[in-house]
């Protein structure tokens, strides 16, 4: 039976932004008639804050000299200025960090003991109420180095020197299962990985493909590169599923997983299979490293020097954890004892991802799990705003349901106190979303409400507070060695809040409920720019709010539409700067978060490589300025040119790797007195293929090394991309 046909909708007559700027506009004026009428605050200034300062008990007194006033942050400014100076290794960051908590033990005690508002009951609740989100805050800072204090870096790499002795001379060589599981991912995705994996410098290895999508061409794929395929006819349990799946049907002593779009060294079972040498080792992870750009970074226009967002956990946090038995698996990149993980039943599948809960729970069964802080292996991380927030906020539910496992993963009655403070130092991260939005439109509503929310002089801020704020972001970018930036951690952070805090209302109601993606979309192309705005709204509102809030606030003084205050109450001053700080850190968020048009298949890395390009009967000399999977751009030597007619079909010779591939000229262009040919690759055979790999994915090369600017060398930049708009009024070709 067919269905009728849909009545046409009815015209309509006035857009969508038109009625939301009416909308706004109604706002407001009514804002605007409201303040006219009452006053500047929702609450009378004078009713809500104390009249009063209360005197400091005698051991937080000031010094008596105004200048003495500043010497804590002239100390705080001189060893920020020092730690330029000052290696990081684990002795020195226990001293400094120990100096950074004794600035915020300080802070805390005279937050809590001078700052608070009682002078109305209301101002009280919200006082207080800031300060415990300070003190976890602080709590988890102590946490944090609690877990960091130790890292393992070398010495890990010390012992995979050791053991790699057996493993090259033939001595060690169990045999490996390569698990590669795939869903949705492209067969071009997966092809690279295939072909990286069958490079790898390993004798005793069989590679499978996991296939939980049942795809006829990659299972035809698998047949052509001589691999093994695997499917099963349903997806039960997801990527835990798959792989336990894979174990029935395979027998190596160890197993290697690998996602679909990680491409490992050709090292990285030689760094790794050594350490199952000590029967005691069940489990080597090593981290996960991206070739493309962070996207935060890329769409600002400063990926040449921001670090990625997951550089910090995998090179500062992982290492700290490996000290007492308490890394987190990370699902890709690892190698794992096949008797240990099936002592434990396998793969964990009760949860929306596995790794976390399965190396957890072979914790809890008290095998040892090691991290091998070397990159022996590349990833593509997501290329857009919305696959980055769907990854992130699928995370956020997998490790929030490990704390409701509580049956079955006995956290916190069989792991070791070290553990059970790394999984409560992950719990509070958790709930970042949280705080983070407290802290967001905490001094907002406090500008606008005339609630201050600490109590205090300017003098007792340059004293306690200012020394531990300074102490705090220079010393996260030196510690990490450059991997976190704390401004521009903000940005993520702030970017992440408002669609974190529905997802963990969402967990806290059903943790075990379908929420969001099951997987991560990889390679995804788009021809136009994307504003997001379905999930950035919250922080345009309050960008927005602020401009208003702030022209309401002082605005009427400035237009004499209310007498002038004679003056403020001590502490609103602070929340008026820390409310534009926070416009600041949201504006950039925003601007981070617009996708620039994504349109190449593939990406271009500045590889310079000696190359013979032969075109019919005439030989071409020079080097590459960049090349990728499909195509290069080769700069000629001197006094050599290709005119794009005629015969356009050459083949192109990679001399340093000996290799060949076929390529058509697109199009050519003088640079500089040199003919700079534009090519692209149109038949590139199993053997070029694999050389391609290596040649740009093979190696820890310059390009691919982790991004470690000094924090004032990425604060200006970043300040730069705030005026400028590159992301919003950049214009694009629809070609």
């Amino acid at each position: 039976m067919t269905q009728p046909p849909k009545s046409a909708s009815p015209p309509q007559l006035v857009s969508p932004w038109v009625w939301g700027f009416f909308v706004f506009s109604l706002l407001f004026l009514f804002a605007v008639l409201l303040a006219t009428v009452w006053r500047p605050t929702l609450f009378p200034i004078d009713l809500v804050n104390p009249d009063e300062l209360r005197p400091l008990p005698d051991v937080l007194q000031l010094p008596r000299d105004d200048l003495n006033v500043w010497w804590p942050v002239v100390f705080a400014g001189v060893l920020a200025v020092a730690l330029n100076f000052i290696p990081s290794n684990n002795v020195t960051r226990l001293i400094v960090r120990a100096i950074v908590i004794l600035f915020g033990f300080r802070y805390v005690v005279w937050r809590g003991w001078v700052t608070l508002n009682d002078a109305h009951w209301l101002s009280f609740v919200a006082s207080l109420g800031f300060y415990l989100l300070e003190v976890i805050y602080f709590f988890t800072y102590v946490l944090y180095v609690y877990q960091t204090a130790w890292l393992t870096t070398e010495w890990r790499s010390r012992q995979a020197d050791y053991y790699q002795q057996a493993v090259l001379s033939g001595e060690y060589c169990p045999s490996v299962d390569i698990f590669i599981p795939t869903y949705n991912e492209s067969p071009y995705i997966l092809r690279r990985t295939i072909v990286a994996c069958q490079a790898i410098n390993y004798s005793n290895k069989t590679i499978y493909v996991l296939d939980d999508g049942r795809r006829p061409e990659i299972a035809d794929l698998c047949q052509k590169l001589g691999v093994k395929y695997i499917t099963r006819p349903t997806n039960e349990h997801r990527k835990a599923g798959n792989l336990n799946h894979a174990l029935k049907h395979t027998s190596g002593e160890l197993i290697a997983v690998f996602d679909a779009d990680f491409i490992p060294f050709q090292n990285f079972l030689t760094r790794t299979v050594g350490f199952f040498q000590d029967e005691q080792i069940s489990m080597v992870q090593t981290p996960q490293h991206f070739f493309n750009p962070d996207y935060h970074a890329q769409n600002l226009g400063i990926e040449f020097m921001m670090p990625g967002d997951m550089e910090y956990f995998f090179g500062f946090i992982q290492p700290g954890r490996d000290f007492g038995n308490a890394i987190i698996c990370c699902g890709t990149s690892y190698v794992v004892r096949r008797r240990d993980l099936e002592a434990v039943g396998g793969y964990y599948t009760r949860c929306v991802v596995e790794d976390f809960q399965t190396g957890t729970r072979m914790q809890i069964a008290g095998y040892r799990l090691v991290y091998l802080n070397e990159i022996l292996s590349m990833g593509e991380s997501p290329r857009n705003f919305q696959d980055h927030l769907e990854q992130r906020l699928r995370w956020l539910q997998g490790n929030m349901q490990i704390y409701f496992c509580g049956d079955d993963l006995p956290i916190w009655s069989k792991l070791s106190w070290f553990q059970r403070i790394c999984h409560l130092s992950l719990i509070l991260y958790n709930i970042n979303p949280f705080t983070r939005t407290c802290f967001l439109i905490g001094p907002f509503l406090s500008m606008m409400t005339g609630i201050s929310l600490t109590v205090a002089t300017l003098s007792e801020y340059l004293f306690y507070a200012l020394p531990y704020t300074l102490l705090t972001i220079a010393t996260f970018s030196w510690a990490t060695e450059g991997r976190y930036f704390s401004v521009w951690g903000e940005v993520y952070e702030v970017s992440f809040a408002f669609p974190g805090m529905v997802q963990l209302i969402k967990i806290l109601r059903n943790p075990f409920g379908k929420i969001g993606s099951i997987v991560t979309n990889k390679g995804t192309l788009s021809n136009r720019k994307r504003l997001n705005l379905r999930y950035t709204w919250p922080l345009v509102v309050f960008v927005i709010a602020v401009g208003v809030g702030i022209f309401i606030r002082y605005g009427g003084y400035w237009l004499h539409i209310w007498p002038p205050m004679e003056y403020e109450r001590a502490g609103l001053e602070l929340m008026l700067a820390w409310t534009l700080y926070n416009a600041f850190i949201a504006l950039i968020a925003i601007l981070s978060s617009i996708d620039q048009p994504t349109r190449r298949q593939s990406d271009r890395f500045p590889v310079c490589t000696v190359c013979r390009f032969q075109l019919g009967d005439q030989t071409y000399w020079g080097y590459t300025r960049d090349v990728s999977e499909t195509g290069a751009a080769l700069l000629l030597t001197a006094g050599r040119f290709i005119a794009a007619q005629g015969e356009t079909v050459g083949t192109l010779t990679f001399l340093e790797k000996d290799f060949s591939v076929t390529a058509a000229v697109v199009r050519t262009r003088t640079e500089e007195e040199q003919c700079c040919v534009y090519l692209r690759f149109l038949e590139v055979s199993d053997e070029a293929e694999q050389g391609l790999v290596q040649l740009l994915y093979g190696g820890l090369t310059w390009w691919h090394k982790p991004k470690a600017p000094n924090g004032i060398d990425a604060f200006w930049p970043m300040l730069i991309r705030l005026f400028d708009f590159r992301s919003l009024f950049s214009l694009y070709s629809n070609n």
